[in-house]
This record gives C-alpha cells, structure tokens and sequence, in this order.
C-alpha cells in the first residue's frame, strides 16, 4: 500500500525539462551548489544569487519534476530582489537516495542549513517557501528553526486525506498518516503567508484554511479567485501578495 501511495506523492520522473538545461538558459547567473545531508546523501541544488538582494529565498519545490521544471518559477524572485536556493529531494533529478517523508525532513535542513550560513555571510534575512509538497519540507523547518519568514504556496493539511480523495474506493484504514501538517504547523512562531488558489481542485482550498487557523504565529492568508493548484503563480497578484507580506516583515 505504501508503495502504491508513493508512486502518487513522488513524481521525480514527471519531467518535461530539457536534460541538460541550467538556469543559464533564462538569463540567470548561478552557482553549482551539492548539499550533504545528515544521513550523507548528496542533493543537487542551484544558488541563485539577485543583483541587489534583500533576502535569500530557500524554495522547497512540489513534487512532480525536478529543479530543472522547477526554476522557471525563480525569475520573478530574482527580480524582486529575492536571491534563491533551489534544490532536489532525494531521488529528484541529479540528487542521490530514495524520497520518503523523514527523507524530505532531512533534505529541507540540509538546505536550510546552507541558506542560514550564505544569508549572515550576505546580511541578508533568510525566508523559506514551500509549493505543494514543499510546504509540508518548510513546515518542518520552520518549525525547527524559524526563518525570518515563512511563504505556503497550495499548502496541504495532511497528504493521507489528499491521497484518500484521489483513491476514494480504497478503505479509509489502508492509508499511513502522512505529511501531517496541520498538526505540525501549530509550532511555527515566524509571520506566516499562506497563498491559494480558489479553484484549486487538487489541493482544494479548505486544505489552506485549515493550515491558516491553525496557526499561532503573525499571519496572512491570500486567496486568488480562479487560480487553480498549478497556475497559481501566474496570476499577477501573487507576486504582489508574496512582496506585499516580506516589505511588512523585512523592513
């Protein structure tokens, strides 16, 4: 069963990036970076640095594709003065291992790990967001170690009641507790923006009402009408809303 469940939460393969594109190929200066995590895997990741940076973003990606689909989101960052870690979960792209849920947990610290120690060398304020998957990764470490701020983009509740409603003929019984972030956001203390579409039929929208009043920390909820679960960033208004939330916390 776990199995079966798992073929839904990782998609590592769903890829439709050329194989050897770099974020060379939008115009973006980067930097190679290889991450080691606490149980010695090597992670691919890509340092994105901003002209003039007023922070240095850690992106926690969903979970179809690799950095490679997922760097096509980092440009308006980057304009918007947001210097960029993107990285790999084990198993995604060029990173090492199999993904699992305490797998993921690891990654998002090594990740986060690098991001503190290149922000204090910068002066620059480290932020965290999570998209899909990568809320449940930035849940985790925020909770752990608060950022200066944390951004869910499409976040989840719990990935077992999302994979039961993709699979409603299967018993409720068979599905394992999973991503359980509703539980695990209660202790994230740093301001929190929590953005999502309306017509979000994948992760529907109740699932980020639910992360934001369960939180206890300073924080904002956006909802974009029409916006669905992959789309959503394309929407004008979400960049607004993300800037809009860090110039309340970073001045």
């Amino acid at each position: 069963m776990l199995r079966l469940i798992n073929q839904f939460v990782y998609r590592p393969e769903a890829t439709a990036a050329d194989a050897e594109l770099t974020p060379a190929d939008l115009g973006l200066a980067y930097e190679a970076v290889t991450l080691t995590t606490a149980d010695k895997l090597a992670l691919s990741a890509w340092y994105i640095p901003a002209a003039a940076p007023r922070c240095l973003l850690l992106y926690c990606h969903g979970n179809a594709g690799d950095i490679r689909d997922w760097v096509q989101a980092v440009p308006p960052f980057v304009a918007a003065g947001c210097s960029v870690l993107l990285f790999d979960y084990r198993g995604y792209g060029q990173s090492a291992g199999r993904p699992s849920e305490e797998g993921l947990y690891l990654d998002g610290e090594s990740a986060w790990a690098w991001v503190q120690q290149r922000a204090a060398q910068e002066n620059v304020p480290a932020v965290i967001l999570g998209k899909s998957l990568g809320t449940a990764v930035a849940i985790h470490i925020a909770a752990q170690t608060p950022p200066a701020a944390l951004i869910l983009d499409s976040a989840f509740a719990s990935m077992r009641e999302i994979a039961m409603t993709i699979t409603p003929w299967l018993p409720d019984a068979m599905f394992p507790r999973l991503y359980e972030s509703e539980k695990r956001v209660t202790a994230v203390t740093c301001p929190t923006l929590v953005i999502h579409g309306q017509a979000d039929t994948l992760v529907a929208l109740s699932h980020g009402q639910r992360i934001f009043a369960a939180l206890t920390a300073p924080k904002t909820m956006h909802i974009i009408p029409d916006a669905g679960h992959n789309d959503v960033s394309g929407y004008p208004e979400y960049l607004q809303a993300i800037q809009a939330f860090l110039d309340g916390y970073l001045a």
